[in-house]
């Protein structure tokens, strides 16, 4: 395991280059956004009656934390020793990778395997939850060994099969 400046977490370099490439996916797609900020782009995509639910807008775009954010909530996550983490909204599940890296290293220091501590992931896009799930499975056992993914509503999936949950990322519209 190696750590850089970049991403600030304790991962294999294979994870590093890929948090790197997906990050700059994730800005490459945002300077596609006129001069808005692309928090006040979605919501009005979102609000806009031309749009319907926002969805059709929203179903190709990545909506990834930044790498800093992205690298405290790891620090924060680790420093907390959460076991069981719910994120609300993984969109490509970039922001998952990072959950999932301090929830299995957490569970490992604690002497739990994958099961026993897990993230919760939802996504309400079916397309989104398969391309999360390709960026898990190519970050390897050490990301996606803690992924539980739940498509559909938030709202219906996290209704039941809850452990105690330590951390929420809510990082999503309603629905998501």
């Amino acid at each position: 395991m190696t750590s850089n400046i970049y991403t600030a977490v304790h991962a294999s370099q294979n994870v590093q280059d890929m948090l790197r490439l997906l990050h700059e996916q994730s800005l490459a797609q945002e300077r596609q956004f006129p001069d808005m900020p692309i928090f006040d782009q979605i919501k009005t995509s979102l609000q806009s009656e031309v749009f319907g639910s926002g969805h059709e807008v929203m179903h190709d775009k990545f909506i990834a934390l930044t790498a800093d954010k992205a690298s405290f909530m790891y620090e924060l996550l680790r420093a907390k020793g959460a076991l069981n983490v719910v994120e609300a909204g993984t969109s490509f599940g970039v922001s998952t990778i990072y959950i999932a890296l301090a929830v299995g290293q957490n569970a490992t220091a604690t002497g739990k395997k994958p099961g026993e501590a897990k993230v919760i992931a939802t996504e309400y896009e079916h397309s989104k939850a398969e391309r999360a799930r390709e960026h898990w499975r190519a970050a390897g056992s050490d990301v996606e060994a803690w992924i539980e993914l739940r498509e559909g509503d938030l709202r219906e999936t996290l209704k039941e099969n809850l452990p105690e949950i330590d951390f929420v990322l809510l990082d999503s519209t309603l629905n998501c």
